[in-house]
């Protein structure tokens, strides 16, 4: 296959490619923004520091610690460990830059193979890339996206059958891919529909209306591979519990997991993103077009007797809906992409296309190309400066609060925003353990409700306050400059542009309000015992200003 697609591709063309690949990764090299790899990395340490034993229990939390913990992405932490503690930051960047456009070759080569055609190949590169915009964070799925895209484009463009060793691969790599994360699964969703196919070749007349596939693989014997294998992992079965389980929880509260639709809206979006204001409109403008297509290339594909199969039907039908039904998926319309390329080729081949539509066709893929190729170059001389210039979006982080916290050892209870605990877990453990990470939706319901009260201060969150006997509070900043809470019994201790901290009023306070002056005073911070922060006055002093993040 690779001798095939070398033959398609000229030396000029690979250069393009090669400098859109560059692009690329200039762009994806963003900087840390993503709230869970600080909770990854921290996980990872703790396993490895604990002789890759895994806790049955959350050992970083005061809420959750008697609760039982499944830690699916055990293997994905460890390799963030690892390359984190051997290359920083950096390391940790350049790996994402690796996944994202290994996976994006990958598209790109089997669209060349379905197609052959190298502009084809390159739109369906470019656009496969702004759906990838969602999933920018250094997270576990990086591995999904890349191994899955492997897999389907493997699958798609084969053209003999697979031998023993690639059954012995496939064993091996599904073993290691449920053990990096949980969308392994998905895998078996495939196959139950090769299967299912296989089955709907024995009714009457199926062959009217489908084309009979040709797996390059026995499916029976694939499911019952995928079978063991994802079982092959240190909570068997009870991986299944955790996917089906949780998702009702994430779908209803977390907004990457809820409809396209519902998620990308102006207020959210910068949340998953960043980017021009405009990012919500195209992306779901993006996912429309692609479903619009695939649909028009099915119906036209009948009225011109090109025949589908029934598995590409389903399989693209399935993608199409996951991409609606969860942002977090939309980069799963590669599938029906390229599943356009495959159909719409062999309409062209089948020579029922007018001369004036494939003229149209060939000035509008032109035109396609010419747009995402300049949307892609602004993109870069946006991007590219600010991503080599920064390491840390530190804005989204309670970074002197932090360093406040670490230096000043507070006795009780700390409450945090779930989204900053795997941040203060990085910095503060064993010093300190919190409230809630971003794995609360893992224990239940009421969890996730009780951290929403507290974050967004509804109403009864003051008696939660005394049910967790809370003695500091670490609020985030929801509003613009307006503080996120005001009580007498409470004392600010801390405030700048996107967090506040308060410490309980009370005799087991006493000494944390004097540690607290005592830092402050230390480093020629004004500060009073009864008043508390002011930041209204130390922001005229610009020195400090700078220094805290006041302004």
């Amino acid at each position: 296959m690779l001798s095939e697609g070398f033959a398609l591709i000229k030396g000029r063309e690979i250069l393009v490619v090669a400098f859109i690949l560059a692009g690329f990764a200039g762009i994806f090299y963003k900087p840390v923004f993503c709230y869970d790899i600080w909770l990854h990395i921290k996980t990872g340490e703790y396993i490895v520091q604990n002789n890759y034993v895994l806790p049955e229990t959350d050992p970083f939390s005061y809420t959750t610690g008697r609760k039982p913990l499944i830690l699916n992405e055990w293997l994905s932490q460890i390799i963030f460990y690892f390359v984190h503690d051997g290359l920083g930051f950096r390391g940790l960047r350049l790996m994402r830059v690796f996944l994202e456009l290994t996976a994006l070759a990958f598209i790109f080569w089997a669209a060349l193979q379905l197609s052959r055609r190298f502009l084809v190949a390159l739109l369906v590169l470019l656009v496969t890339a702004y759906l990838f915009r969602t999933r920018y964070m250094i997270r576990p799925e990086l591995f999904s996206i890349l191994l899955f895209t492997f897999f389907y484009t493997s699958f798609i463009t084969a053209r003999n059958r697979f031998k023993p060793i690639h059954s012995a691969a496939f064993f091996l790599l599904c073993i290691f891919w449920v053990n990096l994360h949980p969308f392994m699964l998905s895998v078996g969703g495939l196959i139950a529909i090769l299967l299912a196919g296989r089955v709907a070749q024995k009714i009457p007349c199926a062959d009217r209306w489908f084309r009979v596939a040709r797996p390059p693989f026995d499916p029976n014997i694939a499911f019952l591979l995928f079978l063991v294998a994802s079982l092959i992992n240190p909570y068997g079965y009870r991986i299944y519990e955790y996917v089906f389980g949780t998702t009702p929880v994430v779908k209803q509260y977390i907004p990457e997991w809820q409809p396209i639709f519902i998620t990308l809206q102006t207020g959210v979006y910068r949340a998953i993103t960043g980017g021009v204001l405009a990012f919500p409109l195209v992306m779901k403008g993006l996912v429309i077009g692609i479903i619009l297509l695939f649909l028009v290339v099915i119906v036209g594909s009948y009225l011109r007797k090109v025949q589908w199969t029934l598995e590409d039907l389903l399989i693209g039908t399935l993608m199409c809906f996951l991409a609606i039904a969860a942002a977090r998926f939309a980069w799963l319309l590669f599938v029906p992409a390229l599943l356009i390329v495959k159909y719409g080729r062999l309409q062209a081949e089948n020579r029922r296309l007018p001369q004036g539509l494939r003229r149209v066709m060939a000035i509008l893929l032109c035109i396609g190309v010419s747009l995402c190729g300049l949307y892609w170059l602004n993109e870069g001389c946006r991007r590219i400066p600010y991503n080599f210039a920064n390491e840390i979006q530190l804005n989204k982080y309670p970074d002197v609060a932090v360093k406040i916290l670490k230096e000043v050892t507070l006795s009780g209870r700390l409450y945090n925003p779930p989204a900053w605990g795997g941040y203060l877990l990085y910095y503060l453990y064993p010093k300190y353990k919190v409230f809630a990470d971003t794995r609360t939706y893992l224990h239940g319901e009421e969890s996730v409700i009780v951290s929403m009260m507290m974050q967004y201060q509804y109403p009864g969150f003051e008696k939660l306050i005394q049910k967790y006997h809370f003695d500091v509070l670490l609020f985030k900043k929801m509003f613009g400059d307006s503080r996120p809470f005001s009580s007498s019994g409470w004392t600010l201790i801390f405030e700048n542009r996107n967090s506040a901290m308060y410490l309980r009023k009370d005799d087991p306070n006493e000494q944390n309000l004097k540690r607290i002056a005592e830092y402050y005073k230390k480093n020629n911070i004004p500060f009073d015992l009864q008043k508390g922060f002011d930041i209204k006055k130390l922001r005229k002093d610009k020195k400090l200003s700078k220094r805290l993040r006041l302004i």
